[in-house]
């Protein structure tokens, strides 16, 4: 009955007007530990290390195996001390809850009570970032959309990115959003060698440098020198140095060839493909190039002692024929490959005559909701109690006082409770799962509530055998509530998305007040404790605002299934009472 909705797309501060910084909403331990292990470490910070969680969904359907690549990724490009800290994907998160428990919940005692209890469950298990990552592959290679969430400082950062390469694109959305650089240092010996980084100039030997990190290609140019090229992997905000001894040579020659798949002969004999670069002896030298369905090149140069030659040739195709380069299979390593096509324009079955297919329609409103596969939402909560009756036992529990109803003036009363709540799920097209919830629900009146005795007992005794009073007045009541894996249905129209949502809660509350006949006095010191099993059901409706920011309404019903029983010395039998309850709230879908 207590919902909890994502806080990505926008600051709790912005989209509920609330004048502090963006934490949680939830109090219950468990669960909250759940919600707040959404972090993962990406790098450590002055006084400790920054937790950060890595949530990982596939962009598209039956892509569900780039999550494992994806968290590989992740894996491989945390240094030790990061890795440590780090929990990736849903398994780590699992792993992780486990041993945590209730006295790890702020502001839920008699004595130590907060206004607002979402804030200390942040700060107390420390947590500093949410990402949220959705990947998927298509015909432009690899592409990743990332949204960072800081709790702390309420701040939301999307970004995306494509790629050919998996890592590369997972990395161009992430520096957007994480602090990711990398340090690098460069040494050669003889010095001043020219320093490629992926093809690209960052300097001359020795060298330190800044790079994104991951799988790179270092080059080491050194005019007179053999060139020398070698991969490493860097961490991420981690440090990474790579010294060689570059071989000198008496003359150097490089040759450039094109198409792809150019075969590069010095002096007869065959070298390589599509790019030469060595020592040579001084002197007169051959070169021949050739390629399948192009005309041969062949030229005899002269290269002097302490100089460097260098070719650049593309070939001649054939004539008559149409020669063309396509990316290969992924899997080919040669890279692009020539292919010839011979075309006739007599002939309509050739490809080259037919009309280009029409463009893909535009995908509608209801498409781009779908597409949408997880989703995190926070709202605002009000409940209504069914009945007036609300069962709690003694903390102690070798007393045997229980709560029985709230009433005011004498007559049984309806308490209305309001609270707010988090929650994250993911989906497929229509059904889906709520991965956890957490809920907080406070009463704002003061009401009265007897108090009865645990059936087969008789009313508690204290000192000097006084009985405990029949009521409490001036009652506040505090209740958390925590659900997981509850399955959903949705169906989108436009740009509303209807759904439907079952399952079990967990309900565990405090309830605390002075004596009925004395306010001056609290027979009951450690009041009364709350723990209900609830069966739940909720309709909700989203609309979609822009991008995957959406607005939350929701109507809830929850129904005691487990929970406390009382009696007092009329012999009736109390049970909490079911309840009523809607939700407002924001969220971001992805």
């Amino acid at each position: 009955m207590w919902r909890h909705e994502d806080p990505l797309g926008r600051s709790l501060k912005e989209t509920m007007d609330l004048q502090k910084p963006v934490t949680s909403r939830g109090l219950l331990a468990k669960p909250v530990v759940l919600l707040t292990l959404a972090a993962i470490v990406l790098a450590a910070a002055p006084a400790r290390a920054e937790k950060t969680l890595w949530l990982v969904r596939p962009l598209y359907p039956g892509q569900e195996t780039l999550i494992e690549r994806t968290e590989k990724a992740l894996d491989k490009l945390m240094p030790g001390d990061a890795r440590k800290d780090a929990v990736i994907g849903h398994k780590e998160l699992v792993s992780a809850l486990k041993g945590h428990g209730g006295g790890e919940l702020p502001c839920f005692g008699v004595e130590a009570r907060c206004a607002d209890p979402i804030d200390p469950f942040v700060a107390n298990l420390g947590f500093d970032r949410i990402v949220l990552i959705q990947g998927g592959q298509d015909e432009a290679g690899f592409k990743y959309r990332v949204v960072s969430y800081e709790p702390r400082a309420g701040k939301v950062n999307p970004a995306t990115a494509t790629n050919a390469n998996l890592e590369k694109a997972l990395l161009g959305a992430l520096a957007k959003v994480v602090p990711a650089a990398s340090t690098l240092e460069v040494k050669s010996t003889p010095s001043g060698a020219t320093v490629f980084v992926d093809d690209v100039k960052v300097g001359v030997t020795p060298l330190t440098t800044q790079v994104l990190p991951g799988e790179r290609v270092v080059r080491f140019d050194l005019k007179l020198h053999q060139p020398l090229e070698e991969s490493i992997i860097i961490p991420i905000r981690g440090n990474a140095s790579i010294e060689k001894t570059l071989e000198k040579v008496a003359a150097r020659i490089v040759i450039t060839a094109s198409p792809p798949g150019t075969e590069i002969s010095i002096d007869g004999a065959v070298i390589g493909k599509d790019k030469v670069d060595r020592g040579i002896a001084p002197g007169d030298h051959t070169i021949r190039l050739t390629a399948e369905n192009h005309k041969a090149f062949e030229q005899t140069v002269s290269v002097k002692a302490d100089q460097q030659y260098s070719l650049d040739k593309t070939l001649e195709p054939v004539p008559g024929l149409n020669v063309v380069t396509k990316p290969p299979d992924p899997n080919d390593p040669n890279g692009k490959v020539a292919v010839v096509i011979r075309h006739d324009p007599n002939d309509p079955n050739d490809p080259a005559n037919k009309k280009p297919p029409e463009p893909p329609k535009p995908a509608t409103p209801e498409d781009l909701i779908y597409e949408r596969r997880s989703y995190f939402h926070a709202t605002f909560e009000i409940a209504q109690l069914m009945g007036a009756n609300m069962v709690a036992r003694r903390l102690d529990s070798n007393a045997y006082g229980r709560t029985t109803q709230f009433f005011k003036n004498g007559v049984g009363q309806m308490p209305t409770l309001i609270g707010g709540g988090l929650e994250y799920g993911t989906f497929g097209k229509y059904f889906g799962m709520t991965v956890f919830g957490v809920g907080y629900l406070t009463t704002l009146d003061n009401y009265q509530m007897a108090v009865g005795y645990e059936p087969g007992q008789r009313r508690e005794q204290f000192a000097m055998g006084a009985e405990g009073p029949q009521s409490i007045q001036n009652v506040k009541v505090n209740l958390g509530v925590v659900r997981i894996l509850h399955p959903q249905f949705r169906i989108a129209l436009w740009k509303f998305q209807l759904g439907l949502q079952v399952g079990l809660e967990v309900r565990i509350g405090h309830i605390i007040g002075p004596d009925g006949t004395d306010a001056a006095v609290t027979s009951y010191k450690d009041g009364f404790m709350i723990t209900d099993l609830l069966l739940t059901g909720k309709l909700n409706v989203r609309f979609y605002i822009v991008d995957g920011l959406f607005l939350h309404l929701q109507g809830n019903y929850a129904q005691i299934l487990i929970g406390w029983q009382a009696t007092d010395e009329g012999g009736k039998t109390y049970t909490s009472a079911s309840s009523l309850g809607a939700t407002l709230g924001v969220g971001y879908a992805f």
